[in-house]
């Protein structure tokens, strides 16, 4: 039988708390010293690896194509912010995401930008 963790939102400030250990299709990875927190791809754009269950909505809902379909490392079917520089701050993806697995950088007219859409 297979170990399946739980599922955990992405934590929102990890821009802050955890560090840039490595780079992955022209993005950051970020990880912690804490075992079990897994990774985070991306920047701008953050999926955390381990709480993405590729559902694929992320893709399917972005308007400007920053994700990518991957299969990570252990076989796992996830997505990838490899054109992360071409986020709009749409906050879109964050709104499909089934699991919290995705958090953009908030910049000014983020929060108008999501008004307007939802409007």
């Amino acid at each position: 039988m297979r170990f399946i963790p739980a599922l955990v939102p992405i934590e929102k400030d990890y821009r802050v708390s955890w560090k840039v250990t490595e780079e992955h299709n022209g993005h950051a990875v970020w990880t912690t010293h804490r075992r079990g927190d897994g990774v985070i791809h991306g920047t701008t754009v953050g999926v955390h690896m381990e709480s993405c269950v590729g559902c694929m909505k992320c893709i399917t809902a972005c308007p400007t194509d920053v994700f990518i379909a991957w299969v990570d490392s252990t076989g796992r079917n996830v997505v990838d912010p490899v054109r992360e520089s071409e986020c709009i701050l749409c906050l879109v993806c964050e709104m499909v995401c089934p699991t919290d697995a995705i958090s953009i950088t908030k910049a000014g007219g983020s929060e108008d930008t999501l008004k307007s859409l939802l409007e």
